[in-house]
């Protein structure tokens, strides 16, 4: 999504207004159902502020703008060096080097600002939605077979109160390299798979070994939590790799986290 898209998600998250006259509120109307288009504006309900928080979020930025601020050596002289400053680690990015230098630490991964991240010699990006899963990539054994002996990077999406998302989202628009999808299987995970550009592939362990593990974890609040705030956007998906996997969450009515993926 370009910048004003994202902006005027916010506002309207924000505002919650009763409607709205602009080419962006046509454009999201059109495209993502959001809101109700009568004659020249576009009319809004509660669940349409939700739908607008979820393509936010699924799109990988923050519901708030980051603030911009300076950093801290640069605050005005008699003045504090937190207040206005702009977070210390707003433009820093998690990220784990597969297969080439600089190696992480067992079990731990390298912090530094995405413009640094962009320029290491991966191949392929692998965008991981949790820390946990993030810190634990070398065990999921059926990755190999996606990564393809590539030199790859994993990268944390982010989350509040770590690494902000924004860095991330940043890397990702302004990278040219393929990626590859580890998310959660529940609707909001697969609808944040579908807004990754560049997909080339959706990691999910082999059918085999996933459905099992589904019916077995009993998850059903992993799809009802998210299914209506995803499902419009999903029903639209024409990727055969996504597409599917929608259709055999729907036929099981329940999701399963990244971290009790099988392993093997």
């Amino acid at each position: 999504m370009k910048t004003k898209e994202v902006e005027f998600l916010r506002r309207l998250v924000a505002d919650r207004p009763i409607d709205r006259r602009s080419e962006l509120a046509n454009q999201f109307a059109r495209e993502e159902g959001l809101g109700q288009t009568r004659g020249a504006k576009v009319i809004y309900r509660v669940q349409d502020f939700e739908r607008a928080a979820s393509l936010i979020i699924t799109r990988g930025f923050s519901l708030e703008s980051p603030a911009q601020g300076f950093t801290r050596s640069q605050a005005p002289r008699g003045g504090s060096e937190k207040s206005g400053a702009r977070a210390v680690a707003q433009d820093l990015v998690a990220v784990v080097p597969i297969g080439m230098d600089p190696l992480a630490p067992e079990d731990g991964f390298l912090a530094m600002p995405w413009q640094s991240a962009i320029s290491l010699p991966y191949q392929v990006l692998l965008v991981c939605e949790n820390l946990e899963t993030f810190l634990q990539l070398s065990e999921y054994q059926w990755l190999v077979d996606l990564i393809k002996e590539r030199p790859t990077l994993g990268l944390f999406r982010g989350m509040v109160n770590t690494f902000g998302t924004d860095g991330a989202a940043r890397l990702i628009a302004n990278d040219h390299r393929p990626t590859l999808a580890f998310f959660d299987f529940d609707p909001r995970g697969l609808a944040m798979a579908a807004s990754l550009p560049r997909r080339e592939a959706l990691c999910l362990p082999p059918w085999n070994l996933l459905e099992p593990a589904v019916h077995e974890a009993r998850r059903d609040h992993l799809f009802t939590n998210s299914y209506h705030g995803s499902r419009a956007q999903l029903d639209k998906e024409k990727d055969p790799a996504i597409a599917l996997a929608w259709q055999r969450l729907k036929l099981l009515t329940k999701g399963l986290n990244q971290e009790a993926f099988p392993r093997g």
